[in-house]
């Protein structure tokens, strides 16, 4: 099973001081992001069950009591790791939807979010949320712990900002982020990593979403035009 590697973006910690005493500023308040990183890997390499708090601590050059002390269990490590695992990886791309019109950002939002999901990383801590969700690992709800689709939810975010209030409230606007996230999303990572009839390259993504984010701005223009059904 492939083993996500920590997020390059993130500068390693230094080695921890075998003489103790409290870290710096600056290392710790990078602690917590570096514990979860390494938490997922060993997760998702071993699964819940098989990956103590010694392994983690070991991997993290960390003692088991800082464990403890910022997480309480090993579950609490689990859910904490969790929701790290999807919301570090989906903050900078909800920090990119904010400019172009609506076209654009939907396809900027759409494409980053598709090459995210074809990342090993990104498919291994798939792997993790169904073995959590599958096994009942300690009882963890991952679908409540998750939402039911926070890639959808981002896609959902950007069609109310766009329509307003007034209009959004008018719309089923969760149906609609799910089914544009289907459309944009799950469909071409599923031709890519299942189907295999889709070039896994810049060039047939960006060409797929393009052709596909036209199509539903003209269907969605084209049924609004036309007069509502009678009873």
């Amino acid at each position: 099973m492939t083993v996500p590697k920590s997020s390059s973006r993130k500068r390693p910690l230094p080695a921890r001081d075998p003489r103790g005493g409290r870290p710096t500023q600056d290392v710790a308040a990078r602690l917590g992001d570096h514990i979860l990183e390494i938490a997922l890997a060993q997760f998702i390499a071993q699964g819940p069950e098989k990956t103590s708090m010694d392994d983690i601590a070991a991997a993290a050059n960390v003692s088991k009591r800082t464990l403890y002390a910022r997480y309480g269990s090993k579950t609490g490590l689990l859910v904490a790791v969790m929701r790290h695992g999807i919301d570090d990886r989906l903050k900078p791309i909800a920090a990119t939807m904010r400019t172009g019109c609506l076209r654009e950002r939907l396809l900027r939002t759409a494409q980053k979010m598709l090459d995210l999901s074809l990342k090993p990383e990104t498919i291994g801590f798939e792997k993790l949320a169904y073995l959590v969700r599958d096994q009942n690992v300690d009882d963890i709800d991952v679908q409540t712990l998750l939402g039911i689709n926070p890639g959808s939810r981002l896609i959902q975010t950007l069609l109310e900002e766009a329509a307003g209030p007034e209009k959004a409230a008018s719309l089923d606007m969760r149906f609609l982020g799910m089914f544009i996230f289907d459309a944009l999303v799950t469909s071409p990572r599923q031709r890519i990593l299942v189907r295999k009839d889709l070039p896994n390259t810049a060039a047939a993504k960006t060409a797929y979403l393009e052709q596909a984010t036209d199509f539903i701005f003209k269907a969605i223009l084209t049924l609004s035009q036309q007069p509502e059904c009678g009873p």
